[in-house]
């Protein structure tokens, strides 16, 4: 079966209770694409091919495979680096260095997260400038810097 369109996210399902739930887990490197192939918890296979270009795939997008049951998404936590600059002067000096390595990145609440990069960490290291590594479940797929925007 090939799925088309998002139904919705779990958190917008009304009685999401009343479904019958099949979960097929995924990078999230994998909420970028269009075009995807994923195996459920419960071994079924289905090709996701989304027609609508405005329709994104986030963690929790759940599609419709019957009047009672649905697929959800669920993205597999990636090793992330979340930066704490200590001031503008410190975040400047940190996007500059990941803008010249085109890392795509995830900036909110002051924190700079990106993928898992031992070059990145060597850097960080070498400047002191505040890190920690997580485990991170993301929503959304990280993003490259859009000037088109």
């Amino acid at each position: 079966m090939v799925l088309t369109e998002v139904y919705r996210n779990v958190d917008d399902i009304p009685n999401i209770g009343s479904y019958h739930i099949e979960t097929a887990m995924v990078k999230s490197d994998d909420l970028m694409k269009n075009i995807l192939r994923v195996k459920t918890d419960h071994g079924n296979e289905y090709g996701i091919r989304l027609d609508n270009e405005d329709q994104i795939l986030e963690n929790d997008s759940a599609f419709k495979l019957g009047d009672k049951q649905l697929l959800v998404l669920s993205v597999i936590a990636d090793e992330m680096i979340e930066i704490t600059p200590r001031d503008i002067d410190e975040m400047g000096l940190v996007a500059h260095f990941l803008g010249n390595l085109h890392k795509p990145v995830q900036i909110k609440d002051g924190k700079i997260s990106l993928l898992l990069d031992k070059v990145v960490i060597k850097m960080l290291d070498k400047h002191d400038i505040n890190y920690e590594l997580k485990k991170v479940q993301l929503d959304q797929p990280l993003e490259y810097l859009d000037l088109t925007k």
